[in-house]
């Protein structure tokens, strides 16, 4: 009866380990990510003003990011800068004693113009800080239960400041300060950043989005690949398609993903083709942003940061194939 008992016992513990391991696997297969829009049109309202390095809404965007990224979870810092001027970049990072990170990064300063003082950068900064947040409010019940368990990669956010030149000049005079200085000082180790994905420039009609980077093709691919996996599940929006699988690795925009590549950070990133037609203009503003390729935005890329969150290793051996 004692054998009996014990084997019986046993086989308890196995059916319950087997168990949580099937839920767990349908909980990973089963998360499913969705837009929140009135909490996306929130954050972008709150991002949307004029915002030069220096004013005061500049000073109004940089509370309001560190308050998010504190309310989502993470831990918010400001990484200062003095260079003729104070420039402050925002940081949000999860799973701070991670070997390695994923960087999520965006900036949020608007450029300086003399003849247009109510610009606001909608596409030229703005949408893009808006779904750098959205991507952790849309995955906030991962990060906070699953993701924060792991101790082999974290995940960090980082808006950079004093993007803009200082002057009013279409140059790209005294720009990318805010990226270069946190490259240069290595504010977290460069060796501990896996991959950076840049964006800007999003929210104008009939964009699309290419691969810049040979190394970081196939993560690209897998972006298109999302695209059409979810408009077949019928989750998108009706636009035209953002993402195709094409190499364009000889004409980048220079962006702050610039001073880690230099360093050897594999990068994606992810603005389009073309310059928005108004942009560094007084109509880059709400009026004139294409919501479905934003909407669809706001499911497509956070859907690849779960991907790569879950499976970073594999990833890493694919940019490590082109090193």
């Amino acid at each position: 009866m004692f054998r009996i008992a014990r084997v019986a016992s046993r086989v308890s513990i196995i059916l319950l380990v087997l168990s949580l391991v099937v839920l767990l696997w349908f909980w990973q297969r089963s998360f499913t990510i969705r837009y929140d829009e009135l909490y996306f049109n929130h954050t972008l309202a709150n991002i949307l003003k004029p915002r030069w390095t220096g004013s005061p809404g500049h000073e109004e965007v940089a509370n309001f990011l560190m308050d998010q990224l504190t309310s989502l979870g993470f831990i918010a810092l400001r990484d200062e800068l003095f260079d003729q001027r104070k420039f402050t970049n925002i940081l949000g990072i999860m799973n701070v004693d991670a070997p390695s990170f994923l960087l999520l990064s965006c900036h949020y300063d608007s450029k300086f113009l003399e003849n247009s003082p109510d610009y606001v950068g909608a596409t030229d900064g703005a949408v893009s800080c808006a779904i750098l947040l959205h991507v952790a409010k849309a995955l906030n019940a991962y990060l906070r239960e699953r993701f924060s368990n792991k101790q082999d990669i974290g995940l960090m956010l980082v808006f950079f400041d004093g993007h803009e030149s200082m002057l009013d000049v279409k140059e790209d005079f005294n720009s990318l300060n805010g990226s270069q200085h946190f490259a240069s000082v290595e504010t977290v180790p460069l060796q501990s950043i896996e991959l950076i994905i840049s964006l800007n420039l999003i929210g104008a009609p009939n964009h699309i989005f290419l691969s810049h980077f040979n190394n970081t093709y196939t993560l690209h691919e897998r972006l298109a690949d999302i695209e059409v996996e979810l408009r077949e599940a019928s989750k998108l929006t009706e636009c035209h398609q953002l993402f195709h699988k094409i190499k364009d690795h000889d004409s980048d925009i220079e962006d702050d993903h610039y001073p880690f590549i230099s360093e050897g950070v594999a990068a994606m990133h992810i603005v389009p083709h073309t310059y928005p037609e108004y942009w560094h203009t007084e109509k880059d503003d709400l009026s004139n942003l294409y919501w479905p390729a934003i909407r669809n935005m706001n499911l497509i890329f956070p859907q690849f940061v779960y991907e790569y969150l879950e499976n970073h290793m594999e990833f890493l051996s694919i940019i490590g194939k082109y090193k």
